[in-house]
């Protein structure tokens, strides 16, 4: 009898798989190995184990069971100058083969090919559990064999990992919660995880990948949505649910308590959650919102850890030791790319609605900005302004925008910038439709184009190029990079199957225009919005928002972790929509949502872009009454004062691979309290930002970290480090904290990033010595690579209370000759809040070293 080709495929892989699972035992053929210039290959039968030497901290672990291990699909890793390798050494003894370099060990069990990755002491950071710890379970997709590679690590109680991407269920800490890596709308799927214990994963794949992966599922009738679950131990079990569908919630309650809970104007494809279980019981699970074929996953209490993905070639990860947190995103941004400077501008207020309907509308508001004093730098043009061309066509409908170009000249002679919303996908009837169909440039099926194709990315650049950057447009809003609709499921792309490629689409668009203008305009700085991320993606310039979020305060509060989480993935710039985008009909008359809008632009202000939006909204801040409008303005003052602090950090990121938001774990890693805190952030190296994000409040807990002593912003009391306090929050201020040791410099009350420069106020946060660069370029153009700009260190002497403003390196076109710098030793009464304080002393700074004495002790 002849079996079928699929059939065939299953024996085959079948057999592979016995070999597999059965470990590599007494039986097998005698394991080996070999020196590579970069590492080192085992041959581990079955199985080839390859440990490449990335640098002192960073190792690149392969595992296939076919020789040679395929190439990567997804290029996330940017090439390097490998001229100069790595030094490493091999020792084998014990039946283990270690691999070393100065600061880190990969230990292989030449039996069983079992990883122990240990630091310089030999101390263990990371293990597998056994020889099962990575496994190439076999799959057919799509009539093809293929595999689905799994990777598992053992996990101790006190762990705690952060990163995966940003996601709507509200945790921080993802220790023991089954999560799906899957891009849609809200959610972004980014598969490194950054632990507590210094190191960090980035799990090498672009397929949907499930984070601590569970196969438990319950069984759930299709009629009551219910079934029954029974515990073994006692515990934290997590729990997911897949199917959510769109416009509607997704949620599982388990015996009436809910455990997942999302909601908004497109929920995810799957929820997470947790729920402490007591031993041996039933309970009864009972999903909500889910569509046809959805199910409920368990994972029981496990000390183990790791991924999973639904197709694969070969298990691939890279292992980023620190074993300082930041040094972990460092090496990762080493490794994945610079992420550029944005121009001045990008850290301005960004005004954003949907939408504005025509060109007399959108200068009418950007008018009213300037006539009631309130500081904006960017105008927002969502979409359907292609009108009767159709959907994306890169157009101006001229019934309603006669004269684009004239409009964008209008805004840039009011000092303000233009940035349009433009999709991957295109209506039939649009002539860049027509183009990409004609030379098979469309995902198969679709109107999406095919970003994975080099050819078709050339000519979505050319198109955007020839019909709108040729206008003046200064920036791009790409929306539905997900792409919406996961179109890639079981599609073919150019670069191969769309399962293997689906969440990094993202990666792939963004790049097609950061290359594209970064080619036609070397003046002018790549600034892209976008929906969606994959690693490797800040080197193309872009900022993420956090999707199309309902406007309540549950979902608000979910945003702060969301970042925080999104932030520790590498990726720098992000924002949300404040107030929401899903806003309720009185938003414009009901204090309840004043209230939540008021909040939420207090902590916009300490995002790393500042932008409002809202669905069917005209959301300038004006039409939401006169108390609204003035503590917008005062908030909105204070953001463009703090732009020399935010600009200088904004530096940071470049040159360091630094965070501008930066959850309490990596400044405080060995304060124990801070490892699951999720609502309080430093906002660049110094300010302790804590959002309110509860209705009818006027106080806050706030946890001071333990390693200083922190200053109130309001008051410049001084508190000790390492308790919670109680802070005071009336409706018009957020509780902010100094770190004592801190120089802030702030800026004069401006209507746009450029306008003036001086005087900059010099606020001096004493208790510790403290040290800060001033930075300042162009504000635009890339001539900073080339080392075009100053810089200004700032050093505060403690001991003396002298303030010493250091040389200044560097020049660039168009840097004052002159600084006025008002200086201000911060104490209880004096130099707080957002006003500009009397100055204890002044100087006007001409570029050579300044010493300024403050208060001497005598």
């Amino acid at each position: 009898m002849r079996l079928n080709r699929l059939a065939r495929s299953w024996l085959a892989i079948a057999a592979l798989w016995c070999i597999s699972t059965g470990g590599i035992g007494q039986d097998s053929p005698r394991n080996s190995f070999s020196k590579k210039e970069d590492g080192v290959l085992f041959t581990l039968h079955p199985g080839i184990l390859e440990v490449r030497v990335c640098s002192e901290s960073v190792v690149h672990i392969l595992y296939s069971l076919q020789e040679p291990i395929a190439p990567p699909t997804v290029p996330i890793i940017v090439d390097k100058d490998r001229s100069n390798p790595v030094p490493f050494k091999i020792v084998e003894g014990n039946g283990i083969v270690s691999v070393s370099t100065a600061k880190l060990t990969v230990a292989v069990e030449l039996a069983n090919g079992r990883i122990t990755f240990l630091d310089r002491n030999d101390s263990v950071i990371l293990q597998e559990p056994d020889s099962s710890g990575k496994t190439l379970a076999p799959a057919v997709v799509g009539g093809e064999t293929i595999w689905r590679p799994e990777q598992k690590f053992l996990s101790p109680p006190d762990e705690a990992f952060y990163g995966l991407g940003q996601h709507q269920e509200g945790f921080f800490n993802w220790r023991g919660i089954p999560l799906r890596l899957q891009q849609v709308d809200a959610n972004i799927a980014m598969p490194f995880v950054l632990s507590s214990k210094g190191y960090g994963l980035l799990w090498n794949s672009a397929a949907l990948t499930d984070f601590n992966p569970t196969d438990e599922v319950v069984q759930i009738d299709s009629v009551t949505k219910s079934g029954k679950f029974r515990s073994v131990e006692s515990g934290v079990y997590g729990f997911m649910v897949t199917g959510g569908t769109g416009r509607e919630h997704l949620g599982l309650r388990v015996n009436g308590e809910s455990v997942v809970g999302l909601d908004g104007y497109l929920v995810p494809y799957a929820g997470s959650g947790i729920l402490n279980l007591q031993p041996n019981t039933d309970y009864t699970l009972t999903m909500e919102g889910a569509s046809e074929g959805a199910k409920v996953y368990v994972r029981s209490p496990s000390d183990t850890t790791g991924f999973r993905s639904e197709v694969g070639k070969t298990i691939d990860y890279y292992f980023f030791y620190g074993p300082n947190l930041n040094e972990v995103i460092k090496q990762y941004r080493d490794a994945t790319g610079v992420a550029p400077m944005f121009p001045k501008w990008a850290y301005g207020f960004w005004q954003c609605r949907e939408r504005y309907s025509s060109q007399d509308q959108l200068l009418e508001a950007a008018a009213g900005f300037r006539q009631r004093h309130i500081p904006v730098d960017v105008m927002v043009q969502d979409w359907q302004y292609w009108g009767k061309f159709g959907w994306n066509a890169m157009k101006f409908d001229p019934d309603h925008y006669p004269n684009p170009g004239g409009m964008i000249h209008t805004l840039h002679s009011e000092n303000l910038h233009f940035v349009i919303s433009v999709w991957s996908k295109f209506d039939s009837q649009t002539e860049i439709y027509k183009q990409m169909k004609a030379r098979s440039f469309l995902v198969p099926g679709s109107e999406w184009f095919d970003a994975f194709n080099p050819q078709a990315r050339a000519l979505f650049w050319s198109s955007m190029r020839e019909r709108l950057f040729q206008l003046g447009v200064d920036g791009w809003w790409l929306d539905a990079t997900e792409p919406e609709g996961d179109i890639l499921q079981n599609n073919q792309t150019f670069m191969g199957p769309g399962n293997v490629l689906r969440n990094a689409y993202p990666l792939h668009v963004t790049r097609a225009v950061f290359q594209g203008q970064r080619e036609t305009a070397a003046d002018k700085r790549v600034v892209i919005l976008t929906r969606s991320a994959f690693p490797g993606q800040q080197r193309n310039a872009t900022a993420v928002w956090s999707g199309d979020i309902a406007g309540d305060w549950e979902t608000f509060r979910r945003q702060v972790s969301a970042g925080l989480n999104f932030t520790m993935t590498g990726m720098l710039y992000w924002t949300t929509d404040v107030g929401g985008f899903n806003r309720p009909p009185d938003q414009y008359k009901s204090p309840a949502y004043h209230e939540l809008l008021t909040r939420w632009f207090e902590y916009g202000i300490f995002c790393p872009l500042f932008r409002i939006h809202g669905d069917q909204s005209e959301t300038e801040i004006w039409n939401y009454g006169a108390d609204v409008e003035d503590t917008f303005r005062k908030f909105d003052v204070f953001h463009y004062r703090l732009l020399p602090y935010i600009y200088s950090s904004a530096w940071m990121i470049t040159s360091q691979g630094y965070n501008l938001m930066r959850a309490l774990p990596l400044d405080y890693q060995t304060d124990p309290n801070v490892a699951n805190i999720a609502d309080e952030y430093l906002f660049g190296p110094s300010l302790l930002i804590n959002p309110v994000t509860a209705a009818g409040v006027t106080s806050r807990l706030v946890y001071l970290p333990n390693e200083s002593a922190w200053i109130d912003f309001w008051t410049g009391k001084t508190a000790t480090g390492g308790q919670t306090i109680r802070a005071d929050a009336p409706l018009n201020k957020i509780p902010v904290y100094v770190k004592a040791g801190s120089i802030v410099p702030m800026g004069p009350v401006i209507q746009y990033a450029t306008e003036k420069q001086s005087p900059i106020e010099l606020r001096v946060y004493p208790g510790h010595d403290a040290q800060f660069v001033l930075y300042d370029d162009q504000g635009d153009g890339y001539d900073y690579e080339k080392g075009v700009y100053a810089t200004i260190p700032l050093e505060w002497k403690e001991s003396t209370r002298t303030l010493i403003i250091g040389s200044r390196q560097g020049t660039f076109p168009g840097m004052p000759p002159a600084i006025l710098f008002h200086i201000v030793l911060v104490r209880a009464g004096h130099g707080i809040g957002m006003e500009s304080s009397t100055a204890d002393a002044e100087t006007s700074y001409m570029g050579n070293e300044a010493r300024v004495q403050l208060n001497p002790v005598q």
